[in-house]
């Protein structure tokens, strides 16, 4: 099932394209397809898709490692957020033919930017990711932050830059809606065909509340739901076990509030998988080398298990 949920989609997206497969597809923003088109026409567009995904999921751990490096200062730190990111029960969602890859890539790398100041690396990267996925609007908030901070001690030129960076997430995210409005003449498609499919806004706690009562009538993809939210809030808690820039820790905590606010909360973990913050906060719980070896193995096992299951159809990766 490689090429079932999202993947079928994306598969059908770059050999036929969106307006003949319906409203629907339009939920499905264009970047990824588009990283992928270069690679398609000599090599077809089945194998430009896993390519892309492949050498993204690689750079994406590599860049979630630097990140964490650069954000705490702690080089075995950097090493066990690398190590959890690839194994991570959610890791599917890196060799499938998904978004997340690309995204893991354009979020890590705008985070960085951020950090370091760049601010027209950071309007770039983050731009880029809002037209991969919607999400990628929320880098907004962290650059908020940022730019509050370095606004009084920059030049005329940075300020410039640093309101190219505060934009850059919402014109992203506005050129894919405009292009959705040309295209299909509904330029609020995305949003709409997403509310059908995740059941609307639902606040977190009420969303949480209700998978106990799901998997009592023998939900199995809502019991993988419960055990992502809770490694995800833990995840959350524990980024102020380490030293971290509140910016990353506001785009940690920001991210995953947002994933849990619908009725239907699949696919969780590849939300957070993406969300390095919340990763290095999960694993700021993990200080010894025992804890951190029977993580490892869980995590393994947890992988495996959601590939299986996943094949066969039980849950949503």
């Amino acid at each position: 099932r490689w090429w079932a949920w999202d993947a079928s989609w994306y598969d059908r997206m770059t050999g036929e394209g969106w307006a003949i497969l319906g409203p629907e597809s339009y939920r499905f923003f264009p970047g990824y397809p588009l990283a992928a088109e270069p690679l398609a026409v000599p090599f077809g567009h089945r194998f430009s898709l896993f390519a892309v995904s492949w050498a993204a999921a690689l750079v994406g751990i590599a860049l979630a490692g630097e990140l964490t490096r650069r954000a705490t200062g702690d080089e075995l730190l950097a090493r066990r957020v690398m190590v959890l990111t690839g194994i991570f029960p959610a890791a599917l969602s890196l060799v499938m033919p998904y978004s997340e890859p690309l995204a893991l890539v354009l979020i890590g790398g705008a985070l960085l930017a951020l950090l370091d100041r760049r601010w027209v690396w950071v309007a770039g990267l983050s731009l880029l990711a809002s037209v991969v996925r919607p999400t990628g609007v929320l880098l907004a908030a962290p650059i908020a932050v940022e730019a509050w901070r370095a606004w009084s001690a920059s030049s005329t030129r940075a300020r410039a830059a640093i309101v190219a960076a505060l934009a850059a997430p919402a014109v992203g995210l506005a050129a894919v809606f405009a292009w959705v409005g040309v295209a299909a003449d509904d330029w609020g498609l995305p949003l709409s065909v997403q509310r059908q499919i995740r059941g609307g806004f639902l606040d977190p706690v009420r969303a949480v509340g209700q998978l106990p009562g799901e998997i009592a009538g023998g939900n199995l993809s809502d019991g993988v739901n419960l055990v992502f939210v809770l490694l995800l809030v833990a995840g959350a808690v524990g980024m102020w076990r380490v030293t971290m820039p509140d910016s990353l820790r506001l785009f940690g905590i920001v991210s995953l509030l947002v994933a849990l606010s619908a009725n239907n909360i699949d696919s969780l973990g590849r939300y957070g998988l993406v969300t390095t913050p919340l990763v290095v906060g999960l694993v700021a719980w993990l200080p010894g080398r025992r804890s951190m070896g029977a993580a490892i193995v869980v995590s393994a096992i947890g992988l495996v298990l959601m590939t299986v299951t996943s094949q066969w159809g039980l849950v949503v990766p």
